[in-house]
């Protein structure tokens, strides 16, 4: 192994460690949300910080990878470190003026895009919220703004280090938040309950501290090791043109999903209380193996396709995604069914205690089956826009993308009298839905026919492993659920036992099945694990 292998595999465990502890802390952070917080004030809360963390994924991760790193590593490489430095000081410069700015119009027009909320009753059909709800909300939205200022100017710092080779403190500084939301949230609760109006408050103090944690973290790191501690203000620079140039089409194409978020939210705020909670954990549970099996196997695909667009290989493209496809089918069809059929104990499972309730628990599992009916078509949309982006084609998927954001928004003013907070979850499975099918006959126009029998032998197979592991574990749930005297199903370790062996009876099952019907994915997915295992005793002998 050589020395650059051995050094991304170190960047790759380091980052790899710093988003598990990260998704660790934010599901304690949900469980104890769930059971201390009242739910019109978490209900509130998620709303106002849902602003704040449109901005942030617009300008986030996906900005940082496209526009900062890029033109820093091309400034490092072809040009000095002196010509870095002074880049990285001049985006400082443009980053601060840009965040506060958006700060500023943030804080001060949130009442009037709030104050739609209650307008949306007559859509959907409820009762009008009380002046005190709308003053919460609207109040801890001001309070919450300004975190874009500080995770802006954190994700810019991580930029700089990361082209510097510095993984450990940008993949690590994540976690401060959720620690820093869980320390305020408890201490508040436990020995200081009246210090705030709302509890919520607690919420929005564990956001400034974090922020401001990641934010100085970062800072000291890019004075460190970059040398840069103070701005320059030169807006002209090239460098910062052509990174406006290259993040425009990012945020163009991120913008769409956002702005489903947002007015999904604002929606379910307008219904009845819980509702935004049921939604968030719902969505919470679905995002778990779409980021598992739907980011990987697309971050994996695109390389392949993008290098053979370059060759000119039509038919390596196509087999590529067809590949990608069986691969996403294999992996998330049992998590897509298994949330729907254990949804349910799941959710009883992490969040039933305290303030979150037998009702709660009822709306969160139906929100979530209703969602992980889409999980399918969310994780396809992933694949299918290698086909695009591969071929250097960032408009089409931005179009598809932006006709479906209108379709979700029909869709809601359409569903959620009818169905409630079940049409806001219908509405965005049937829009990933239609984006997937607009992208993947584009696709079909593009590179000819993405199917073959080998594909449709592969689905048939694995949803007869899907039923079989999932009526197992259902039955193994219900069987262990009557074996528990009703005032013992309160405690963990018999919650644990009646949720967590079926859940992994099931999982175990179904890639036997998976096996004894010969699908394909599981010899592939053992020889990858083999392949690593290997590697890594290879890696422990040099």
């Amino acid at each position: 192994m050589t020395a650059d292998t051995r050094k991304l595999s170190r960047f790759t465990a380091t980052f790899a460690s710093g988003t598990f502890v990260s998704r660790v802390l934010g599901m304690i952070r949900d469980i104890l949300w769930a059971k201390f917080m009242p739910t019109g004030s978490l209900d509130a809360f998620l709303v106002a910080f849902r602003l704040p963390n449109m901005l942030r994924d617009l300008v986030g991760e996906g900005a940082m990878n496209a526009a900062f790193i890029p033109v820093f590593s091309e400034t490092l490489e072809k040009r000095s470190e002196n010509a870095f430095r002074e880049l990285v000081q001049t985006v400082m410069g443009v980053m601060l003026i840009l965040l506060l700015l958006i700060t500023f119009l943030g804080v001060v027009f949130i009442p009037v895009l709030l104050s739609g909320v209650d307008a949306l009753r007559f859509i959907t059909g409820s009762a009008p919220k009380t002046q005190e709800n709308i003053a919460l909300v609207v109040s801890l939205s001001r309070w919450t703004f300004p975190y874009i200022f500080f995770i802006g100017m954190t994700v810019f710092a991580m930029a700089p280090l990361m082209t510097l080779g510095r993984y450990a403190v940008p993949s690590w500084s994540p976690a401060l938040l959720n620690v820093s939301i869980i320390s305020c949230h408890l201490l508040v609760y436990r020995f200081f309950p009246h210090v705030f109006p709302d509890l919520a408050y607690a919420l929005v103090l564990g956001v400034w501290l974090g922020g401001i944690a990641q934010l100085l973290m970062l800072y000291i790191s890019l004075g460190r090791n970059a040398r840069v501690w103070t701005p320059r203000f030169q807006l002209a620079s090239p460098g910062v043109r052509e990174i406006l140039f290259l993040m425009l089409p990012v945020i163009a194409g991120q913008a769409a999903g956002e702005v489903n978020k947002l007015v999904d939210t604002l929606f379910a705020y307008s219904l009845e209380e819980g509702t935004v909670t049921a939604l968030f954990y719902a969505n919470r549970l679905t995002q778990l193996p779409l980021s598992m099996f739907g980011f990987a196997t697309a971050a994996a695909v695109l390389p392949t396709v993008s290098a053979a667009w370059a060759r000119g290989d039509d038919d390596g493209i196509r087999k590529t995604l067809v590949f990608g496809f069986r691969q996403i089918l294999f992996l998330v069809i049992p998590s897509s069914l298994g949330l729907i059929v254990l949804g349910k104990p799941i959710v009883w499972l992490l969040f039933e205690r305290g303030n979150f309730d037998a009702a709660d628990t009822t709306r969160t599992a139906t929100a979530l089956a209703f969602y992980a009916a889409g999980l399918i078509f969310f994780a396809l949309v992933k694949v299918a826009v290698t086909g695009f982006y591969g071929s250097k084609d960032t408009r089409t998927p931005v179009i598809i993308a932006s006709l479906s954001m209108l379709l979700n928004i029909i869709l809601n003013c359409l569903l959620v009298r009818p169905l409630g907070y079940r049409g806001l979850a219908l509405a965005t499975t049937i829009s990933y839905g239609v984006n997937f099918f607009a992208l993947y006959f584009l696709l079909v126009d593009k590179y000819s026919r993405l199917w073959d029998k080998d594909l449709i032998s592969t689905v048939v197979r694995i949803a007869a492993a899907t039923a079989i592991a999932l009526a197992a574990g259902y039955a193994l749930h219900v069987r262990l659920l009557s074996s528990y005297p009703a005032e013992m199903l309160g405690l963990l370790t018999p919650r644990l036992v009646t949720v967590a062996i079926p859940v992994l009876t099931a999982a175990v099952l179904y890639f036997f099945s998976c096996w004894l019907l010969r699908v394909q994915e599981v010899a592939f997915l053992f020889r990858v694990l083999l392949i690593g295992e290997k590697a890594k005793k290879r890696t422990r002998r040099t």
